[in-house]
């Protein structure tokens, strides 16, 4: 029994006095109490209040922390005010016409490195009593995706106003690639016209960036019908001639 505990005793003190050649970071105890934990080599550095290598203390050197596309700091204004947008930072529009405006490079590099590979802003008459699901195939076949191809997710309604994510599968005929994308559609009170704001990106970067064009989609602003004529300023009063008062009639009376 003695030479078991001898043995025991002779194994702990390896096992402690290897510990500390390892580096964790810890102080030799006086001989007293449990030998302390071992740090896995992988870990070295984890732990809070240690340094490898050497005794005392330090601080623990922090996490990275992920980077989050953002939106741009100025919200863009298109078609003389009438559309009021903040867009993903590194995205720049150009006015193809009265109507439509387009990113002005096919590959916007975001804020974090991720790539927009298509915005689209634009307004267009509400063609009458035409649901808002047709009205929003119509608008998918302008952009060249066939309707009967999109993958419809996360849909929402009310109203004119619709919200939903898209999948477009990769066409060979044209050599397009597959794209997911974030369409808004939006009306105006006593408006005829509807309002759209629509972004795509590859499908790995989409999920990434699905919450910036959310965002960015709330922000789809539309200036009301009686301020979307141009700022009309009256012309001042000529004052270098005259005014001459308005004479007027006085009847005389009757006795």
């Amino acid at each position: 029994m003695k030479r078991i505990a001898a043995s025991l005793l002779f194994v702990l003190a390896c096992k402690t006095s290897a510990s500390y050649a390892s580096g964790s970071g810890t102080t030799a105890p006086d001989g007293q109490g449990k030998p302390p934990q071992q740090v896995p080599a992988g870990d070295a550095g984890a732990t809070s209040g240690t340094t490898p290598g050497g005794g005392g203390s330090g601080a623990a050197t922090p996490a990275p922390v992920a980077c989050v596309p953002a939106l741009g700091d100025q919200a863009t204004s298109l078609f003389a005010g009438r559309v009021v947008v903040k867009l993903p930072k590194g995205v720049e529009m150009v006015e193809q016409n009265p109507f439509v405006a387009v990113a002005a490079s096919p590959q916007s590099t975001t804020s974090c490195g991720a790539v927009v590979s298509y915005v689209s802003v634009g307004f267009f008459q509400y063609p009458g009593s035409t649901s808002i699901t047709a009205v929003r195939d119509h608008l998918l076949e302008l952009r060249g995706i066939p309707p009967e191809t999109i993958v419809w997710a996360d849909e929402g309604t009310r109203g004119r106003n619709y919200t939903a994510e898209y999948t477009a599968p990769a066409d060979e005929k044209t050599g397009a690639p597959e794209t997911r994308g974030w369409l808004v559609l939006r009306d105006a009170p006593n408006d005829k016209y509807l309002y759209y704001a629509m972004y795509e990106a590859d499908p790995a970067a989409f999920v990434g960036l699905r919450p910036l064009f959310q965002d960015s989609g709330r922000r789809l602003l539309v200036k009301p019908k009686a301020l979307q004529a141009g700022d009309v300023v009256e012309t001042k009063p000529d004052t270098s001639k005259p005014v001459t008062p308005p004479k007027s009639k006085v009847k005389a009376k009757t006795k």
